[in-house]
Formats: C-alpha cells, structure tokens, sequence
C-alpha cells in the first residue's frame, strides 16, 4: 500500500508546470524550490495543460503533475448538493486546487476534468478577499471538495494558511476532508470549533480495490485519535459506501474499528451516505474503462445515480443501527436522495 503522508516532492511530481504570471509570486518561488530535481516548463495558461483535449486519464493517475497557476472570479461556489450544508446559512466550497493526489475510482472528479494532474493556485488572497463579504454571517467553507488539502500539504501549506484565516475571522468555519494521515501537518496549530477535519474511511478491503494511493485504514484511524486527542472536531464520514455482497460483514465492522479507536464521546459527529453521482460525471466515468463502479445498475432520477431507494435505505439503516451502539443519533448526519 503506498501512503502520500511522506511524499518525496520531485520524486511526486516529475514535472512543474508554471503560468508566467505567478512566477515571481512568493508561494510560488517557494514551492518551485522543493522541486530542484523536477523539469520545469513555463506555461502561458493553466488551462493550456489542463483542460487540454483527449488526455489519458488513466496513464496520468499513474504519473501526476502539478500546475502552479493564478486563479480568476469565480473563487467560491456555492455548497454541493450532493455534500451537507450543516444548515448553514452561506455554505460554498472553493476552488483553490483542482485535482487529487489521490486516485479513487469512485471519485466524481474522473468524470469532471480532461486529467489528473492538479492544479495550485497560488493567489490564496484572491480567494480569502472574495470571501469577506459574507463574513457578518456565520460561514461554512469546504476546502477539500475538489481536492485533498492534507494529502498535499507538505508543497502547498494551503491548510493552515485557512485554518489561520478563520481563526482571524470569528464567522468563518471551515471543514477540511481528507483521507489522508496528514494529522501532523496542522498539529501545531491551536485547535479551533471553527475548523472540523472529516477524515473519509472505508473498509481496508474498499481502500485495496478502489482508494489508490491513498493511506490504510489504520494509518487513518491513528491520524484521526492524534485529532482528536489534540482537541480538535472531527467529523468521520463513512461517506460514499460502496455496496457490494460484502456489505453487511465489511462497514458494520468499519464502525466497530472506529470506536475501538477513539473513544465514542470525542467523536463530534459521524456522517453516512451511499454513493451517489450526476449523471453526466458517470458516464464520462464509463468512457475511462477503469472501475466496475461505473457499471452498476444504478437508479437515475433527475440527474443524479444512486443505488436506488430500497439499497440506500438498507445501507443507511444497517450502518445507523450500529452507530447507535456508540454515539446518539443527534450526533449522525445521513446523506441521502429526496
């Protein structure tokens, strides 16, 4: 199993790329020095690389690059529908890296982008200035959606550069997921109520066969009792589960090595949910050809596949009941289809 919590930088990514207009920006010189052995190519656009048409997905999740770039307006979005508001009032998550280190054959972002490298935009300002005006309302911003912060915070510091913008600023809350066992990158920092950590864990089987690159379930489940013994919220999504025959013996299980871990009443909250996906992302997801995922007979309604309302509710149920042996259901957060 290969773990990104140590990452080699130029051994990671073999190639630099950099858009002309951030070469003289700070964040990017200092990256630019971790990667002394890496070939360097100046771009005039990220989107020249990026977005460039009948790119290999697959080939490229074997070989990731990055591109350092400087982002435009839009800097935030407002909050997924397929991702918990929290019931907050402003909820959007921002774009600030595009693209995972980590290569997950569930993941919507095989269905969303021409490639698998990622994307840094280094004008962080950019994104903290868009923010400010709906700061007089308590604030809920997503960090993570289109990436893994922690998984690549040994280049970009990104994650505590946010963790240090909220706690400046009273009503921003932040929640960073992740399924990395990155904990040690932000352990300096004071834990804060604005800032929750939602590791996402699946069962060492799923992680084998579909979480690529991504740390074992035990390396998670120790980054995340460091978390919380540190004082900080964290949130445990068993978020999506991938049904299979399997299913009854594998996530119960899941939740019963959880709480053997931590001690249930640390635990701030546990979110559950099926996998879900547009349906536009899924069928670009059938082109790649790469996981048995793509192919299972999902349900459709309004553009979005799910397994379908007897199997959702059967996971929701089977995985709730036995949550409940350790934690209170005001403590549960469920995901699933209206």
């Amino acid at each position: 199993m290969n773990s990104l919590s140590k990452p080699s930088h130029s051994d990671l990514f073999s190639h630099l790329y950099i858009e002309e207009s951030v070469l003289d920006e700070p964040l990017t010189k200092e990256i630019r020095a971790k990667f002394s052995k890496s070939k360097i190519i100046i771009i005039k656009h990220y989107k020249d690389v990026f977005n460039r048409p009948n790119q290999d997905f697959a080939v490229q999740s074997r070989s990731k690059n990055l591109i350092l770039a400087r982002r435009s307006a839009p800097f935030l979005y407002e909050g997924s529908y397929y991702s918990d508001g929290f019931e907050y009032e402003n909820f959007f998550y921002t774009p600030s890296i595009l693209g995972c280190l980590y290569d997950c054959e569930y993941c919507y972002l095989s269905g969303m982008y021409n490639s698998a490298n990622s994307v840094f935009f280094v004008n962080t300002a950019d994104f903290f200035d868009a923010l400010t005006p709906y700061l007089e309302k308590p604030t809920l911003i997503a960090i993570s959606y289109d990436t893994d912060t922690l998984a690549i915070e040994s280049i970009t510091s990104h994650t505590n550069a946010w963790i240090e913008h909220a706690q400046k600023n009273p009503n921003l809350h932040l929640e960073i997921r992740t399924k990395s066992a990155n904990f040690k990158a932000i352990r300096h920092l004071a834990s804060s109520e604005q800032t929750v950590l939602a590791w996402t864990l699946s069962p060492q089987k799923i992680i084998d066969s579909y979480e690529h690159k991504t740390p074992s379930l035990q390396s998670r489940l120790k980054s995340i009792k460091e978390a919380v013994e540190a004082g900080w919220r964290v949130r445990v999504c068993i978020d999506p589960v991938i049904y299979n025959e399997e299913f009854h013996e594998l996530y119960p299980s899941l939740i019963e090595q959880l709480f053997c871990t931590i001690e249930p009443d640390k635990l701030f909250q546990l979110t559950l949910g099926s996998f879900r996906m547009s349906s536009t992302h899924l069928k670009r997801m059938k082109k790649l050809k790469r996981s048995d995922i793509a192919f299972y007979p999902y349900d459709v309604k309004e553009g979005i596949v799910s397994y379908g309302k007897t199997i959702e509710q059967e996971i929701l149920h089977v995985m709730t009941q036995k949550a409940l042996e350790y934690i209170p259901e005001t403590r549960i957060r469920t995901w699933q289809l209206q």
